[in-house]
């Protein structure tokens, strides 16, 4: 009866232990799977801002880019409705002189940039060199109105828009 005990308790010893393994191995596995989505988001935090710089770098047409700004310009008042894309659309025809199909691209493609690009500002930023070479003075101070005519839809512009419409005219038109 004695060894019968001793074998229980050995056993039992034994359990506890391989018990208590697992319990250590899972808090471990729960550490390391934190560990990993720490770095994952560090990785994909990384990525969103190389994605969000480089997302106006492919823009080569004055048109796209002037698109880019005002739907951005736009969107800082508010969520832009399709009649909104409409006034853009119609100042990218008479202003711009855009094909339907070049405005149509550049619509798509201003409503998805300016969801990527936090800060109307940088669209100002990274856009002028490409509106300073491609556009001559005239065209520049048809932009600047557009970007006005545009933060002035659905009321008086914001402190944001009213900011974004300064720098681009100080960008264009202060250089001759």
């Amino acid at each position: 009866m004695a060894v019968l005990g001793v074998i229980l308790a050995v056993i039992g010893g034994i359990g506890f232990w391989w018990w208590r393994a697992q319990q250590v191995r899972g808090a471990a596995e729960n550490v390391i799977d934190i560990a990993s989505k720490a770095r994952g988001m560090v990785s994909r935090a990384r990525f969103r801002h190389r994605a969000g710089s480089s997302v106006l770098a492919g823009v080569d047409n004055p048109g796209m880019a002037a698109a880019t700004l005002l739907y951005s310009l736009m969107s800082l008042k508010r969520p832009l409705v399709l009649a909104d894309e409409d006034k853009i659309d119609g100042m990218l025809e008479t202003t711009c002189r855009m094909t339907k199909k070049d405005r149509e691209d550049a619509m798509a493609f201003a409503a998805w940039a300016s969801g990527q690009v936090a800060d109307t500002s940088e669209i100002v930023r990274r856009f002028t060199p490409l509106w300073t070479s491609s556009l001559e003075q005239p065209q520049r101070q048809e932009l600047v109105e557009m970007a006005l005519n545009a933060a002035e839809l659905g009321g008086a512009p914001t402190d944001a828009q009213a900011s974004v419409v300064k720098r681009l005219s100080e960008a264009l038109l202060a250089r001759g």
